[in-house]
C-alpha cells in the first residue's frame, strides 16, 4: 500500500509537470497559472482510498483518460477550450489507475480543484451570460463622484465634461471576479472551511473583483478626460494593467486574513483546520 501511494504521488507530479510544460507552449498565461494552482492544491488534499487492486477494465479507462489529457495538450500549439479538461482528465485517470473507483470517491476534493481551469478564465458564453458591465459602470461612476469628478452614467457609458468612456464586456471585470473565485474555491477546499465561511470567501471575491476593476475604469475615465492618451493606452492594455490583477488578489487576500484574525465570520477554517488563507 505504501509503495502504491509513493508511485501515485510520483506519477501525479510527473503528469502535472508534463501538462504544465505542454500548456506553456500555448502562451495562455492565465490557463498555465490556474492549472499550476489546481495541480498544487490537488496534490495537497489527495489521499489513498483503499488497498484494493482496480479491475483491468478500470485501469484501461484510467490509462485512456490520462493519455487523452496529454494528447490534447500536445497536438495543439495554441490554447483551445479543450485544454480546460486536461487537468481533470489526467487526475481522474491517475486515480483510476492507482486504486479504481475507491480512490476516486476518496478524492472528490482533489477532483474539484482540478476543475478550476474550467472556471477561469471564464468561457465566452459565461462572460456573455454574466455581463457585469452595467454594475461596473455604476460603481465606477460612484467612485468618480466621491472623488469630486463630474460624471453622468447612461447605462454602460460614463459621460465626463470633456470625454466619455464606454464600459465594454472585456472591461466589465468578469475575468477578475472569476480569478478571485477560483482562488476562493482553492482556499475553501484546502482549509476545509465551513459552508458559511466558504460563502464568505466567494462573496468577498466577487465584491473585491468588481470594486477593484471599477476603480480601474474610473482611473481610465479620468485619464481620457484629461487627454492623457499615452497613459490611457498603457493602463488599458499595457503591462501596468497586470498590476490591477495583482492588486485585487492582494486586497482580497489581505481582507480575508484581516477578517480571519478578527474572528468576525472569517474563513479561518472548520474544526479540523484553523489556518487562515
Amino acid at each position: 500500500m505504501t509503495s502504491r501511494i509513493a508511485v501515485f504521488r510520483a506519477a501525479a507530479i510527473a503528469v502535472a509537470a508534463i501538462q504544465l510544460a505542454l500548456a506553456a507552449r500555448s502562451g495562455a498565461e492565465e490557463f498555465w497559472l490556474i492549472s499550476f494552482l489546481a495541480w498544487g492544491g490537488a496534490r495537497l488534499v489527495a489521499r489513498a482510498g483503499g488497498d484494493e487492486t482496480p479491475a483491468f477494465a478500470v485501469r484501461i479507462a484510467g490509462g485512456v483518460l490520462l493519455a487523452s489529457s496529454l494528447f490534447e495538450l500536445a497536438i495543439a500549439q495554441q490554447y483551445q477550450m479543450g485544454h480546460r479538461l486536461a487537468p481533470l482528465a489526467g487526475g481522474l485517470g491517475l486515480l483510476l489507475l492507482a486504486g479504481g473507483f475507491l480512490w476516486v470517491r476518496a478524492n472528490g476534493r482533489a477532483l474539484v480543484l482540478l476543475c478550476l481551469p474550467m472556471l477561469h478564465p471564464p468561457p465566452v458564453a459565461v462572460r456573455e451570460l454574466l455581463d457585469t458591465s452595467r454594475a461596473t459602470a455604476f460603481v465606477s461612476a460612484l467612485f468618480l463622484r466621491l472623488s469630486g469628478v463630474a460624471v453622468e452614467r447612461r447605462g454602460t457609458l460614463l459621460v465626463l465634461p470633456d470625454s466619455s468612456l464606454s464600459v465594454g464586456g472585456a472591461c466589465s471585470g468578469i475575468n477578475q471576479i472569476f480569478q478571485l473565485l477560483a482562488l476562493a474555491v482553492l482556499a475553501a477546499i484546502i482549509l476545509e472551511v465551513t459552508p458559511r465561511r466558504a460563502a464568505w470567501l466567494a462573496g468577498s471575491a466577487v465584491a473585491v473583483g468588481l470594486a477593484v476593476n471599477a476603480l480601474r475604469i474610473a482611473f481610465l475615465a479620468v485619464l481620457a478626460n484629461r487627454g492623457e492618451t499615452r497613459l490611457f493606452d498603457l493602463w488599458h492594455q499595457g503591462p501596468p494593467a497586470l498590476l490591477v490583477s495583482a492588486a485585487a488578489t492582494a486586497v482580497w487576500g489581505g481582507l480575508s486574513l484581516l477578517v480571519s484574525r478578527s474572528g468576525g465570520g472569517a474563513p479561518t477554517g472548520s474544526a479540523t483546520s484553523a489556518t487562515a488563507p
